[in-house]
């Protein structure tokens, strides 16, 4: 093998050890006292009902635990509301989504919390019946 090919294949093999090893997350702490993993905040434009500020985040909780989901979001909720206030908007979502699996193809699961301001200035989550 070459000094130049195996050049190559040296940085290639470093670079893979050190993809996973940055996480691609902050952690934020809720005044409930649990870390928060967020993945990303910012605004989205829907073209039924406006503008809406999106919260991204990284939960252990499994999907088929719905009553876990939703109590974490309403945590969660606890600390954003006033963020999403501040940003002027009539909606957020809280967006929860497993950690990513796999090596090369990696996957996630997520689910959405949306909140909507309502005409009496309180918030209503759509997936409360």
């Amino acid at each position: 093998m070459s000094l130049k090919v195996f050049s190559l294949s040296v940085v290639v093999a470093l670079a893979g050890c050190t993809v996973g090893s940055v996480p691609n997350y902050q952690v934020r702490q809720l005044s409930s006292g649990k870390s928060l993993r967020v993945l990303g905040v910012g605004q989205m434009n829907f073209p039924d009902s406006g503008p809406a500020l999106v919260l991204k985040y990284e939960t252990d909780i499994k999907f088929d635990d719905q009553a876990g989901l939703r109590k974490e979001a309403d945590e969660i909720w606890a600390d954003f509301k006033a963020e999403v206030e501040k940003s002027n908007v009539g909606s957020a979502v809280l967006s929860a989504n497993s950690p990513p699996q796999g090596a090369i193809i990696q996957r996630a699961q997520g689910f959405n919390f949306v909140f909507v301001k309502q005409a009496d200035g309180t918030w209503k989550c759509t997936t409360d019946k």
